[in-house]
Order: C-alpha cells, then sequence, then structure tokens
C-alpha cells in the first residue's frame, strides 16, 4: 500500500482482520460539517469470467479538492460474520488520488490472480475520503467510507441455496442462514413472525449478504422456547422469500 506522505497526508492504520460495518458509514461525526461531497459510482461489481477488469467513477461534487483511497479487502464469512483481510489478488488503480471541484475520476479494478475463478470470489472495495486539515474555526470535516461488494464468478456457477435455523442462544435467538450454492445471497427488509403473529424487523433494508458456501447469523433479542414456531419473510436477489422454522 503506497505511503501517502509525499502528499502531506497519513493513512489511518487498518487492522489484518476486521468485522465489516455493511454500507456507506461516517468514520468522523461532528457537531457541525458540510454535506457529503465525495460520490461513487457503481455502488457493486460483479465480473462473469472471463472478464478479470471493471471500474469506479468517483466524483467530486464539492468546492473544495478531495483525497481519497482506494483499497481491496478479500470478503469471507466466519462464525457468522463478515470479515475483510488484505489481498493482493486484486488491486485498485490508482490507490491514492486528489480530485478537484467538479472533477471525475475513474478507479479501475483489476484481478491479478492467473488461475480461474472457481464458483465465486468476494472482495470489498473501500474507499476512504481522507480528512484535510481542519482550519481554525472552519467546523469539523466529515470523513466518508463507501463499502462496494466486487464478485468474480465462474460461468455455470450454482446459484445461492439458503436453508434457515433458529436456535437459542445467550441474549435471545441466534438466526443462521446458509448458503450452500456458489454464488451470493443479498438479503433486504428481514422480518421475524412470531408465535401470537407479532412480526419482529429485523432490517428494513438491507440485513446482509450469505456469501457461497457460506453462513450468516443475526442475533435477534428475543427469549423464545425450543420447538416455538418461526416464519421468516424478507427479499432476495430474485425476490420476496417465506419459510417457516421452529426454534432448536
Amino acid at each position: 500500500m503506497r505511503d501517502l506522505g509525499a502528499m502531506g497526508m497519513k493513512t489511518h492504520p487498518v487492522p489484518r482482520r476486521f468485522l465489516l460495518a455493511m454500507g456507506l458509514a461516517v468514520a468522523a461525526l461532528a457537531t457541525t460539517a458540510s454535506a457529503a461531497q465525495l460520490h461513487v459510482r457503481p455502488i457493486s461489481i460483479e465480473l462473469v469470467a472471463p472478464a478479470q477488469a471493471s471500474k469506479i467513477v468517483l466524483t467530486n461534487r464539492g468546492r473544495t479538492p478531495i483525497a481519497a483511497q482506494a483499497r481491496l479487502f478479500r470478503w469471507t464469512q466466519k462464525n457468522g460474520q463478515d470479515v475483510l483481510e488484505r489481498t493482493r489478488v486484486v488491486v485498485a488503480s490508482p490507490p491514492l488520488l486528489k480530485l478537484r471541484p467538479g472533477r471525475e475520476h475513474v478507479v479501475r479494478i483489476v484481478r491479478l490472480a492467473k488461475t480461474p475463478v472457481k464458483g465465486e470470489e468476494s472482495y470489498r472495495l473501500i474507499v476512504d475520503e481522507i480528512p484535510q486539515k481542519r482550519l481554525k474555526g472552519s467546523g469539523v470535516v466529515f470523513a466518508l467510507r463507501y463499502s462496494i461488494p466486487v464478485f468474480f464468478r465462474q460461468q455455470g456457477a450454482t446459484p445461492a441455496r439458503l436453508s434457515w435455523q433458529a436456535r437459542r442462544g445467550k441474549g435471545g435467538v441466534l438466526l443462521k442462514a446458509t448458503n450452500t450454492g456458489q454464488l451470493h445471497e443479498r438479503i433486504s427488509n428481514l422480518r421475524l413472525v412470531l408465535p401470537g403473529g407479532r412480526t419482529l424487523v429485523i432490517a428494513r433494508g438491507l440485513a446482509g449478504y450469505v456469501l457461497g458456501n457460506s453462513t450468516r447469523i443475526w442475533r435477534v433479542p428475543r427469549h423464545l422456547k425450543a420447538g416455538a414456531r418461526l416464519t421468516i419473510r424478507g427479499t432476495g436477489l430474485h425476490g420476496p422469500f417465506r419459510t417457516t422454522i421452529r426454534v432448536r
């Protein structure tokens, strides 16, 4: 990873492995700040072999220059949670850039591995706006982070196939989705219909992804008896779904 010192800036250290905060996150908050100026498109990338490269476009919609950093991480799921790890298999070029007001900049995403993709490989492109040194009396600057899913898949990879389980755990129920397919599933508007008919909303928008041959777990803060019947409702990549299970 290139050093920003030549540009008069410092990078923020990144742990080797960390849990992912899905979607757009605000890295620094303040009582006064201007609106976000850095915009990124598209919000996801999916490539089918033999395709090995794509791009994103960064736009500065503000009135002052912006510095940004683009990094790619291998994305897996372990113990039911999202995990990111540094990788050299896929790179972003250029990794560091400055955007003048009203200008766009293209960042290329390239898979360098010579071996063919097996099933689907999942990555996250992290785009950080690097905070500028705050001038006295100018208020506080927002630092924005975009987290963009990037998928490389082979032709003919098996589609996602989900099975659900719910088991009692500390603090409530653990809702587990296991994907035995090779391709990912994207879940939104996830809800549980509890015994008695009450609906518990887990996520009104994006609930998360279940990667290929992986498991995703949601913690539900409700104490339910073993054998209690639950109905799971949500929306996947191919439309709404509904299934009924019993708590273990």
